[in-house]
């Protein structure tokens, strides 16, 4: 299912990354305003105890206690206009005083929220909440807007209880003071419904520097696929190696395998230019053969010898390319293995020895065991037996081979012998190919 999807809607890079760092963004933004809200939650929650308990102490300093009842004497002058409802009880949780005649107000009081200090909630429906409030018609329509709706959710009220001891004058009294606007309707709530206008517009601001930093760092990418794009319509010979750290090493990968792709079309080339070029000479004797026999100059029996050698030879000439061509194709690209080299000179030169056995030919070696080659063990095997059996056709006697390592890991290989060598004026063209200096 995961690769029907991926073959449907393929993604490109720059909409992964960009994805990914929104997801990330919209969790972190998640968490972070959660967080952010569960605190002034909490902070909004100890701020209006504060508020609520300063009208209990206010309650309390007003209030008197004569022939065992309570009577709150508040002055004319003192703004009572505060958004609260108080309720005194005594000890036993018996209401001594309310500040206004609610009656599913002291119903909602719970007796042992009386016997500590502490915050609680309460819940009423529309039309008991608007019973609370007085002359604050902002609320009032808010309410009124509630009630049209249909909406019979509840609204909740804040409440603090305070505990205060018994004294000389006064007897023990737990003072109720609730808030008679409604959480749900104050200023301070609304910042939980901002939260997700917030959290959109937060997302609709970065998406797009997150797109920006996704196109600037998929430069380095873009680029690589425009320089293949290039390399594959022959516009350029390898990729740039100046590029980022990361695609340092695919770079020069890639490079290398071009460069043994197109070694590897040049040494098929040049396999076929060497098979085309053995094949002249034999060609060009059996042509003359048979012009010879069609004129009458030879006999067949005298031909046939002639013939017979020469397809021997282009037999033996399509054998030997046709296997060194599959060597080479047999071998893994950007091989680097290693082969040491004594032992594959003591067997070339164990073979020479019987050949030119009668000559007496005398060849020795001067190769540390520890030196190496690296490349393909044929390709080593077939210079160097041409090299050496050169040596030990035209010496006089004496073949030396001594093999060197320098210090930067090249290989130094000198092959010597006391034969007449090359005339000074042929030294330049035996490097041509098809040149030789014996014919």
């Amino acid at each position: 299912m995961k690769g029907l999807l991926r073959h449907i809607f393929p993604l490109s890079l720059r909409v992964r990354f960009l994805l990914a760092t929104a997801g990330v963004v919209l969790v972190l933004s998640l968490a972070y305003g959660m967080v952010a809200l569960v605190g002034y939650s909490v902070s909004f929650d100890k701020t209006t105890f504060r508020l609520l308990r300063g009208e209990s102490n206010l309650f309390y300093m007003l209030a008197k206690w004569e022939n065992g009842a309570i009577d709150v004497d508040i002055p004319e002058n003192l703004n009572m206009e505060s958004p609260t409802v108080t309720l005194i009880y005594d000890e036993k949780g018996k209401l001594l005083w309310a500040q206004r005649d609610v009656p599913w107000l002291a119903k909602r009081i719970q007796p042992e929220w009386l016997k500590r200090n502490g915050f609680h909630e309460i819940e009423a429906d529309v039309d008991s909440s608007s019973m609370l409030l007085r002359n604050n018609h902002e609320i009032q329509e808010q309410l009124d807007a509630i009630r049209e709706q249909g909406d019979d959710s509840e609204m909740t009220h804040s409440v603090a209880i305070n505990l205060y001891p018994a004294t000389s004058k006064m007897p023990q009294l737990s003072i109720v003071v609730v808030d008679t606007i409604p959480v749900e309707l104050k200023r301070s709530y609304m910042v939980w419904s901002w939260f997700i206008y917030v959290l959109a517009a937060n997302l609709l601001l970065v998406i797009p520097l997150l797109w920006v930093a996704a196109w600037w760092s998929l430069r380095p990418i873009e680029s690589l696929a425009k320089e293949v794009r290039e390399l594959e319509e022959h516009h350029r010979e390898k990729l740039n190696p100046n590029t980022t750290r990361e695609l340092t090493r695919l770079v020069s990968n890639l490079n290398r395998l071009v460069r043994s792709e197109r070694e590897r079309y040049d040494k098929y080339r040049t396999t076929l230019t060497d098979l085309t070029h053995s094949l002249k000479t034999p060609l060009a004797v059996m042509q003359s053969t048979l012009r010879s026999l069609r004129g009458e100059k030879i006999s067949v029996d005298e031909a046939e010898p002639v013939m017979l050698e020469q397809i021997s030879r282009i037999s033996q000439q399509i054998g030997y390319y046709l296997h060194r061509a599959s060597m080479r194709s047999g071998g893994t690209l950007l091989s680097r293995e290693l082969h040491p080299i004594a032992p594959l000179l003591d067997s070339l030169t164990s073979a020479l020895n019987k050949v030119y056995q009668r000559k007496g030919v005398n060849i020795s070696l001067d190769i540390s065991p520890e030196i190496t080659f690296v490349g393909e063990q044929n390709d080593f095997m077939e210079v160097m037996g041409n090299v050496l059996d050169n040596a030990c056709k035209y010496c006089l006697e004496f073949v030396e081979v001594s093999v060197r390592q320098t210090t930067d890991s090249h290989l130094h290989i000198l092959v010597e012998d006391d034969g007449p060598g090359i005339p000074q004026s042929q030294r330049r063209a035996v490097f041509d190919r098809g040149q030789r200096a014996d014919t």
